[in-house]
């Protein structure tokens, strides 16, 4: 390192007091901050969630009788079906999607049978 140039590296305080400088970064450990992923709330019956492009990254479902969701690619289950599973009663699960399921027009959830509580987490 030429003299000097330890004066232009960017200088960082973690929360735990350490210093450290842009050399110490970890491309595979920086977190993207603000515009994070959204949870849709509680759903229990069909309905958009999202009414433009998207992708989810997460879902949780639950259910006391057995049923069946899908996730669809479109603003009012007219598109693709991109995911889907049935879940059998008292059931639960919790998908991680990684890469991201990807939807072009808009995310839906359709819930051909059951009440499933079912939450999403997308952007």
């Amino acid at each position: 390192m030429k003299m000097g140039e330890d004066a232009k590296r960017k200088r960082s305080v973690t929360a735990t007091g350490n210093e450290t400088t842009d050399d110490d970064l970890d491309a595979k450990k920086v977190v993207r901050v603000g515009g994070g992923v959204s949870n849709s709330g509680l759903k229990t019956t069909d309905g958009a969630i999202k009414s433009s492009a998207g992708k989810v990254y997460w879902l949780s479902i639950s259910d006391t009788a057995a049923g069946v969701i899908q996730l669809n690619d479109s603003l009012n289950d007219s598109g693709t079906d991109v995911w889907g599973i049935t879940i059998p009663a008292d059931g639960y699960a919790h998908f991680i999607f990684d890469p991201p399921l990807e939807f072009g027009t808009g995310i839906y959830l359709d819930v051909p049978t059951g009440a499933p509580d079912v939450y999403i987490g997308y952007i």
